[in-house]
């Protein structure tokens, strides 16, 4: 086995296979682990579903997300909760202030 599919195990085995669900909270709602899991969604679905998706994520992709699988099999449940509702609170906030300046932009510019 090589070290890329000896990563993408330890990967599942760290994340999906943990009976610890912080783990899962953890990983799953990071931004690059979702910016990249979607790309590679994407192609496993147009490869129809052939093997899992983690075969089609490039050496640097699995990488990524092997460290920060690595990463977040280090914290707590009530760790991993804290991070996602920050993620998901300043998320929001990021984007309805990303709104908020686009709207006044368009504001501004009718007026001119």
């Amino acid at each position: 086995m090589n070290s890329l599919e000896k990563k993408k195990n330890e990967i599942i085995r760290l994340i999906d296979d943990s009976k610890q669900n912080g783990r899962k909270i953890a990983f799953y709602s990071d931004p690059l682990v979702v910016e990249i899991l979607d790309k590679i969604y994407e192609l496993w679905e147009k490869n129809n579903r052939e093997g899992i998706p983690l075969d089609y994520a490039s050496p640097d992709q699995i990488d990524v997300l092997y460290n920060l699988a690595l990463k977040y099999s280090r914290v707590s449940d009530s760790e991993a909760w804290a991070l996602y509702l920050r993620r998901t609170v300043y998320g929001t906030e990021k984007e309805n202030e990303s709104k908020n300046k686009k709207s006044r932009l368009r504001s501004f510019l009718r007026f001119i």
